[in-house]
């Protein structure tokens, strides 16, 4: 083989093994794609905020029981203010009527006139006669004077000055009578009874309201 030709097939024979060289050390090319990992913070974040949302629900729910019971304290308070936590009496020592007469001024002064009326259960009767028994009495009327109910008033008010003339408020007890019958429209009867106080108690402030009564 002539020197040139030997030098040709030299040259085509190195360039053939650089280019398969090459070849064989350039990284492959692929297609393939990244996959996300599982460290993504998306989903542990959409949890939290569901969480919190449904916290925040109950908490709203909560306060609205909160002002709700406040409410229905406020409410209880004004009607139990009456009463005085700090008298303990001792009930096997001290008499019902004497514990609870104190606690039925207080219902009457404020407003609570059949809770009062409970608390003086049999006072229509006038009792012993005594000083308790008296202003048990002379409370009943009022309460039932107070809720119109007059046909109990006209009643109880009779028996109480015929029980206790003497007492300071008999004439008013009267008046209070007085007052009941011309409520029902009987008003002769009425008249009678402004007659009886001015007659049996002349000098008393019931029978200057009574006599007013007598010119209308």
């Amino acid at each position: 083989m002539p020197f040139s030709n030997y030098r040709h097939f030299c040259l085509v024979l190195i360039t053939i093994l650089t280019i398969s060289a090459c070849s064989s050390t350039m990284p492959a090319t692929s297609s393939t794609t990244i996959t996300p990992t599982s460290d993504d913070p998306a989903p542990e974040i959409t949890q939290t905020a569901n969480q919190l949302s449904q916290i925040q629900a109950q908490l709203a729910s909560l306060q609205t029981q909160i002002n709700d019971v406040r409410q229905q304290q406020a409410t209880l308070s004004r009607y139990m203010n009456v009463r005085t936590p700090s008298s303990k009496v001792n009930s096997a020592k001290t008499p019902a009527t004497s514990d609870n007469i104190s606690e039925a001024r207080r219902l009457y002064n404020a407003g609570l006139y059949a809770q009062s009326i409970r608390l003086l259960k049999n006072a229509d009767s006038g009792g012993n006669g005594n000083t308790l028994a008296r202003e048990r009495m002379w409370l009943l009327l009022q309460n039932h004077v107070r809720l119109n109910n007059c046909e109990s008033a006209i009643n109880i008010g009779k028996r109480f000055v015929n029980l206790f003339p003497q007492y300071s408020q008999s004439p008013n007890a009267l008046y209070l009578v007085a007052q009941c019958q011309a409520h029902l429209q009987q008003q002769d009867i009425a008249r009678t009874t402004y007659q009886r106080i001015i007659s049996s108690y002349p000098n008393s402030s019931a029978a200057n309201k009574a006599r007013h009564q007598l010119k209308k």
